[in-house]
């Protein structure tokens, strides 16, 4: 069967995985990886297709992907900005960091994004305490412990 967006390169990760790892579940967390790095969301098309490749029930991978705050089903930006706003990022600060970040875009958090360049969401953990109120702009980890507009301004300023 051919496939629209499992490239044979995904396909060929995908079926190294198949020998990594233990169980489906595994294998396909790693797969969304690789079409999320891709694509930078995952759509029902991809989602399907996955789906198809691993004879797993679609809802599974939903479940999955719907589960898992790192994959971004819409894509609405060219940039994804997560803040954590668990304990230790909420208690450091993160609603001052949002605010910033809005003010910055011109982006309201949680909504499409107005012009395509960023996408502002709130997560619930990041796996980042240590440099809380921690954030992620794509797949970069930023220290939030002592951000300030102008240093903030500088890093929203390479991702074009």
């Amino acid at each position: 069967m051919e496939y629209t967006y499992l490239t044979p390169e995904i396909i060929n990760k995908i079926e190294e995985y198949k020998k990594e790892f233990l169980t489906k579940e595994q294998v396909i967390i790693q797969a969304l990886h690789l079409i999320y790095s891709k694509y930078r969301d995952i759509t029902l098309d991809h989602m399907l297709e996955l789906s198809n490749y691993l004879e797993v029930p679609l809802s599974q991978i939903e479940g999955i992907v719907s589960f898992y705050d790192m994959f971004r089903v819409k894509r609405n930006a060219r940039h994804h900005i997560r803040v954590c706003k668990n304990l230790p990022c909420h208690i450091m600060g993160c609603k001052k960091l949002i605010e910033l970040f809005e003010k910055l875009t011109g982006e309201e958090r949680n909504q499409e994004s107005k012009n395509g360049r960023f996408y502002i969401e709130t997560v619930e953990c990041i796996g980042a305490c240590s440099v809380a109120p921690a954030f992620m702009i794509d797949d970069d980890l930023y220290d939030g412990t002592k951000i300030t507009e102008e240093k903030l301004n500088e890093i929203l300023s390479k991702y074009t």
